[in-house]
């Protein structure tokens, strides 16, 4: 229980940091519009498992995340703001956070006892 409200905090932070941080500490794994889309897709999913009652919230805080650290970048020496980034950004929190709910569901639906008619 403590790692899922834990986990998408951290990354959180790492996000940030990446985001509003020296380009040089920023880890590189492939297409940079792919690692944006990758790092908000496990965020937006990670919110959701770690608080699924307030799904719908997550999903708008996520979005509104994405374009306000895109935003902050504005600010920051040697960083640059995009709007492909912030869609990418604001694409894979949605998606995370909706394959989340989607399979938190699922697994609801399976484990639920049959109902008789």
């Amino acid at each position: 229980m403590f790692f899922r409200k834990a986990a998408p905090w951290l990354l959180l932070g790492c996000i940030v940091f990446w985001t509003l941080g020296p380009v040089t500490d920023r880890p590189g794994f492939g297409h940079p519009q792919l690692e944006r889309f990758a790092a908000y897709f496990c965020l937006g999913g990670l919110l959701v498992a770690g608080y699924p009652k307030r799904w719908p919230s997550t999903a708008v805080f996520v979005s509104v995340l994405a374009i306000g650290l895109e935003l902050g970048q504005l600010f920051v020496p040697g960083r640059d703001a995009g709007v492909r980034d912030a869609v990418a950004k604001v694409l894979g929190g949605l998606a995370g956070a909706l394959l989340a709910v989607g399979f938190m569901r699922m697994k609801q639906r399976v484990l639920s006892p049959a109902r008789s008619s």
